[in-house]
């Protein structure tokens, strides 16, 4: 893992180390909700791109899909 620095206006600094055990952690796990965020808006654009293309699946085989799924367990 590769580390990188930051740089935080002094007031939100105290305020993380005041209400944080370890603030490395919670900008990682900020950082990573971010990456997912972004990840979910992209696929989200994907599918109305495809729905608007009339690229996917029609209703037909998007039921028989699902039926063959359910029926395989």
């Amino acid at each position: 893992m590769n580390d990188i620095s930051i740089c935080l206006p002094e007031d939100l600094l105290t305020y993380i180390n005041q209400k944080v055990q370890n603030p490395s952690a919670l900008i990682e796990s900020l950082l990573q909700q971010w990456r997912k965020q972004q990840e979910n808006q992209a696929l989200a654009e994907a599918c109305q791109l495809v729905d608007e293309l009339n690229l996917g699946w029609d209703e037909e085989w998007q039921t028989q899909a699902i039926t063959d799924w359910e029926v395989s367990g």
